[in-house]
């Protein structure tokens, strides 16, 4: 039986994605059975009694976990934002300069989309996706510009608080176009071709300030 579709809404997803993730073995269960639902029907053909059921759980610990249907999809992707924000963080990490923290940042993030809840998402469900990765894109573009912007001073990337602002809001949206039209001449099927392309890409961006 079809099920109400949810409206999603970016600014809870943001903001889970920056708190510690779920530990408890029972509501990670959840977690999984309610993304492979996702994956399997999209936002409308389940409900919390068959995420519940999958999961080997009462629906009312579904409900005092994560409050409602619509909670507990923004849970679900708010745990592959940061399971993402912290593989694309640690990548950054082994490297040397920002550009090079920069550039294994885009790859793993390129990496993750694919296959992930949001691409799918984006193919069966546009219109409650679109809009949090356009219109409403703006929590997530605050996020990446809050991540990024002390980064880029630190590294001498940008000189002050509004050029590193405005340089970290670009990378953010470059990113976004990436997620939304992956037509490109951008040979993202070859990880080194596209390390080397990445790079060209971001040097301009990334120059020094004179």
């Amino acid at each position: 039986m079809a099920r109400r579709k949810l409206t999603l809404e970016l600014a809870p997803i943001v903001a889970a994605a920056t708190r510690p993730p779920e530990h408890d073995a029972a509501a990670v269960a959840v977690l999984d059975a309610a993304a492979d639902h996702l994956r399997r029907f999209g936002l409308a053909r389940w409900s919390v009694e068959d995420v519940a059921d999958a999961a080997g759980v009462g629906r009312t610990s579904v409900y005092r976990w994560f409050g409602s249907r619509d909670d507990l999809v923004h849970a679900v992707l708010a745990g592959e934002l940061r399971d993402t924000l912290t593989k694309a963080s640690s990548a950054a990490a082994r490297a040397g300069t920002f550009e090079d923290r920069a550039v294994e940042s885009a790859l793993v993030c390129l990496g993750a989309l694919e296959g992930s809840i949001v691409d799918h998402l984006l193919r069966t469900d546009p219109a409650a996706v679109l809009p949090l990765l356009t219109t409403r894109a703006g929590p997530l573009i605050t996020l990446a510009r809050a991540s990024l912007a002390p980064q880029l001073r630190a590294a001498g990337v940008a000189r002050g608080a509004r050029q590193s602002e405005l340089l970290a809001e670009t990378l953010a949206r470059i990113g976004l176009s990436f997620v939304l039209t992956r037509d490109t001449v951008v040979p993202v099927d070859d990880p080194a071709a596209l390390r080397r392309a990445v790079r060209s890409l971001l040097a301009p961006l990334l120059a020094s300030p004179a």
